[in-house]
């Protein structure tokens, strides 16, 4: 008897979801504009959002431009608006349960109107199906090349705009 029990945990535990800790999930909103520039080769933006679920269960949203480079090497625009949502996440069998806590900038309050997000998990990837600004597929994003990420997250954290408890 132990020994069927201990061989359906072990299963259950194969099963179960796992959260794309401490990786950086991007969904492009849109069509990629092109840009051509004089040697003949063009680079591509487009706006887009970044996610990050980090292992201690800090979560960490990006809305921004990014600019593709003929190598396909990606860069997030640092001259154009970025609306930054820092919050907390938390696993529920496949899905993801996310609160948004703060928002910056000043302007960002609609992140705040709806600070409750589900996303669920697929593989590498995660599906959010709340509200307009966060329904997609978001997919492991390896070559993103952001130097100034952190510094817009910490921005973030240091923001007055607290989404209010719903």
């Amino acid at each position: 008897m132990k020994r069927y029990l201990i061989a359906a945990l072990i299963l259950c535990a194969c099963h179960r979801a796992v959260v794309p800790t401490n990786t950086l999930l991007w969904r492009v909103n849109g069509p990629w504009a092109d840009h051509p520039r004089g040697d003949g080769t063009s680079v591509r933006t487009a706006q887009a959002v970044i996610i990050s679920f980090r292992a201690s269960h800090e979560y960490v949203e990006h809305h921004g431009t990014v600019i593709e480079q003929p190598d396909t090497s990606v860069y997030i625009v640092s001259g154009a608006k970025h609306v930054i949502a820092v919050g907390r996440w938390e696993q529920d069998g496949s899905d993801i349960k996310v609160k948004r806590q703060l928002v910056s900038p000043q302007n960002a309050g609609v992140l705040c109107d709806q600070a409750q997000l589900r996303f669920r998990i697929s593989e590498a990837s995660v599906i959010g199906d709340t509200g307009e600004l966060t329904t997609g597929i978001y997919a492991p994003v390896t070559r993103l090349v952001s130097p100034d990420f952190e510094s817009y997250i910490n921005a973030a954290k240091r923001s007055p705009i607290i989404c209010p408890e719903k």
